[in-house]
This record gives C-alpha cells, structure tokens and sequence, in this order.
C-alpha cells in the first residue's frame, strides 16, 4: 500500500508543547526546591498562562489538525474510543482520536485553573498573586487551598497519566505518538483514487506570526500581571 506523508502539527504547536513542558517542569521544582524561588514559581506561572492563551487563539486559528473543531468530537466518540482499547480494538487517527481529545481539553482546563487560581494564592510565607490584594480574604484562601491541596496533585496525576498513556500507544498499539510531534509528520496509508488528506499549513509566515502572538501576550500578561 502506498504512503502519503502529511503535515500533522505545524511547527507552532510543537514550539507549544515542549514550552509546556519546560514551563511546568520549572513551575513544579521551584515550588519544591525552595521557599526562595517563589517568585520564579510565579514567573513560570504567569509564562505558563500566556503559552495556554496562545494554545486557546491558536484552536481556532492555527494548522488543520491543532484546530479544535479539527479534533473534538462528542463525548460519545470517547466512550466508543475506550470500549475499543478494552476490546482490543485500534483504530490509528491522523491527529488526536476522540479520547486524546478530550484528555487535552482536560490538561487545557486544569492548566489554566492552577493558573488562574495562582495567581489568586497566598502562602503566608514567601509568594503572594498579583490578584490576592483586590480579592476577599476567603475567596484568597480558598484559591491557595485548591491550588496547592488539589491542583498540584491533579497535575502529577495527569502527567503520569498522559506518560503512561504514551507508553501504551507505543508499545501495545504500535502507534507512535512522539515522532509525528517532534517532527510534525506522519506517514498515512493513501489507497488509490483517494483524494489526498489535508495537510497542516505550516508556513513561515504563520510561524512569524504565532510567535509574535506568544510575545505579545507574555508581554501584556507579564505587564498587567505585575509579582
């Protein structure tokens, strides 16, 4: 059978994810290294919260495949997606399949909790949120429960979650989820008289673009957003 090699992820949502990576990676040690690096806990915070509201803009407007509208299907979908895997059956998806799906608007929306609810939190010791002085004193509280007594734990569990997930695709399914991200390809059965797949665009005029959005929203969020 032949192949066609499509333009999966634009080079943007690469960019993204490994930002994403690196973000949460320095968030999640500052907080645990020391009291003295809560102000750069803050800053990965607020870097964290730009790169999510770049990924929103960018679910609208960027490659094919990163579109939301591209990928989120009914929460039904996701269901027959997991009843599949339990009955051993996989079906390969071009982008995210059903239940990928929904498991990124899931990250997407407990990222942005725990950022949100940051920059509401006061630890009475080192850190302070940039909104705690406009809010009441329990709405502070409560933004500082949730964000280090449920949000930092859920944010493990989803990591090693989205890991072993990987793992399994990988390994049991045969189905590399890491090499179409890295490189943004990914070969795809093309029988004949088939009409060929859309392929992300993936233009250097749109990569200028995207970063001077994700610049200018760290800038304005960075600005308004004062530690």
């Amino acid at each position: 059978m032949a192949y066609q090699r499509i333009r999966v992820w634009d080079l943007p949502t690469r960019v993204f994810h490994l930002l994403l990576i690196l973000g949460i990676a320095g968030s999640l040690i500052t907080v645990l290294a020391s009291d003295d690096l809560m102000v750069w806990h803050g800053r990965c915070g607020l870097f964290l919260l730009s790169l999510l509201v770049w990924r929103l803009i960018w679910g609208l407007v960027g490659g094919h495949w990163s579109r939301f509208v591209h990928f989120i299907e009914h929460p039904k979908a996701a269901w027959q997606t997991l009843q599949n895997h339990r009955s051993g059956v996989h079906e390969p998806s071009i982008g995210h399949n059903p239940l990928g799906a929904w498991s990124v608007i899931t990250m997407l929306c407990v990222f942005l909790l725990q950022a949100a609810t940051g920059l509401c939190s006061d630890d009475e010791v080192a850190f302070s949120g940039p909104l705690t002085a406009y809010l009441p004193a329990i709405w502070v509280k409560r933004a500082s429960w949730y964000h280090s007594e449920i949000g930092q734990p859920l944010i493990w569990t989803l990591i090693v979650l989205h890991v072993a997930v990987i793992v399994y695709y990988r390994w049991k399914l045969k189905d590399d989820l890491i090499t179409p991200m890295i490189s943004g390809d990914k070969n795809w059965p093309s029988p004949e008289h088939q009409e060929p797949l859309t392929q992300s665009l993936d233009t250097w005029g749109r990569r200028t673009g995207a970063l001077l959005l994700l610049g200018a929203l760290t800038l304005l969020i960075f600005y308004v957003l004062p530690l």
